[in-house]
């Protein structure tokens, strides 16, 4: 009897063994596959998007905490610092731009960001990328009561007010 012979007369003999064995194989690499790609992008996602503040001040509490909530718009806010605390920061010589972000609150489910005009016209989020406004719309005016409605939060409130009739109002 030859080696390949064995070898295929046991793998028929105990067929479903082998069978349970492969899928168990397939599964975990492919699980290990997802994981390992979940991870990278992850990583990828969270270097690219923070590279346009060099620091982020904010009340005490977690630091984490701030940052996620700060500049990725998750997790809870850990409070806000005083206007005098801002001016302070902002007057400072060490300190270039100073722009305040306040994230919390929400409205229909879409959150809010209180912050200042100069957030689109001197905060570069990446090398060389402003945030802007999409053709048609414009910044809000400091002082004036208004508001800027992110894109999806606008495509959505469009389409909603297109299937009930009503208007927009975000």
């Amino acid at each position: 009897m030859t080696l390949p012979l064995v070898i295929y007369r046991s793998l028929r003999q105990h067929a479903l063994s082998t069978w349970v064995t492969a899928a168990s194989i397939a599964l975990a690499s492919g699980l290990l596959m997802c994981v390992w790609t979940v991870k990278v992008q992850s990583r990828e996602a969270f270097a690219s998007t923070g590279t346009g503040f060099d620091a982020v001040l904010g009340a005490r509490g977690s630091k984490l905490q701030l940052v996620l909530n700060a500049i990725f718009h998750l997790e809870a806010s850990p409070g806000n610092i005083s206007l005098a605390d801002y001016e302070a920061i902002k007057r400072h010589p060490a300190v270039k731009t100073a722009t305040p972000i306040a994230v919390g609150d929400n409205l229909r489910g879409y959150r809010l960001v209180g912050t200042l005009p100069e957030l689109f016209t001197t905060v570069e989020y990446a090398s060389g990328k402003k945030f802007s406004v999409q053709a048609g719309g414009r910044i809000f005016k400091l002082g004036a009561e208004e508001a800027v409605a992110g894109s999806f939060a606008g495509s959505k409130a469009a389409a909603r007010s297109k299937y009930s009739g009503a208007s927009a109002g975000v």
